[in-house]
């Protein structure tokens, strides 16, 4: 399982950590860019340019794939995930992948450090005002995390290759058109959506980076 170099499975190393806690970093000069400006520079233009797009199908694909990163559906989405996954004797990957659940109390966390107000009205079209403060987008985030995952788990585990690349597109499209969707619909700035994409990333990438220890000491009993 994963990439081999001299028999052995690969793992982390220092400079994956090192990159990690700079992009971590990173994550926070954003957020304190957010916590001092209400929008980004191109964030009002960016979200005209998106919202000026009414093509029928264009916004029913928007729909359908924030309804996937929304609840119920992400909390189906999720379990069914975990369950696929523990009944094809992938346990480890099973726990991580509920263990991942937990991140949205790091973007609940961000969200009230930060206390970003959302897109006003008299900006832009204003469809969906959620209560909660707008930066990092919990949308995003959560599609992020969890079809980011399922990427990850699609690509080790599905062999058949038609099967795989379906997998794939499909979690691809949730991820990209949630993000599109809640801009489209006036909840957040696309630089809202941005760091939700941002902090998703760091939760995968640590997910993955744990999974690949795993697999290697595995591999090494």
């Amino acid at each position: 399982m994963g990439h081999t170099h001299n028999g052995r499975t690969m793992r982390p190393g220092r400079s994956f950590f090192a990159l990690w806690f700079l992009l971590l970093a990173g994550f926070v000069l954003l957020s304190g860019f957010a916590a001092a400006y209400d929008r980004f520079p191109a964030d009002l233009w960016l979200a005209h340019r998106l919202q000026d797009i009414d093509a029928v199908a264009f916004v029913r694909a928007l729909d359908w794939a924030e309804d996937l990163a929304d609840t119920p559906w992400i909390a189906i989405v999720w379990a069914g995930g975990i369950a696929a996954l523990a009944v094809t004797a992938r346990r480890w990957e099973a726990l991580l992948l509920l263990a991942a659940v937990f991140a949205r109390l790091l973007n609940s966390a961000a969200k009230e450090l930060v206390d970003r107000p959302r897109p006003s009205d008299d900006l832009v079209a204003v469809g969906d005002r959620p209560a909660s403060p707008a930066f990092p987008s919990g949308h995003a985030d959560a599609a992020f995390v969890l079809y980011g995952l399922l990427f990850y788990f699609i690509t080790l585990f599905v062999p058949q290759r038609g099967l795989r690349l379906l997998g794939q597109a499909a979690c691809l499209w949730v991820i990209l058109f949630t993000g599109m969707e809640r801009v489209h619909v006036g909840a957040h700035w696309p630089s809202d959506v941005i760091g939700g994409y941002y902090l998703g990333g760091l939760v995968v990438a640590a997910v993955i980076a744990a999974h690949r220890l795993l697999a290697a000491r595995r591999q090494g009993e």
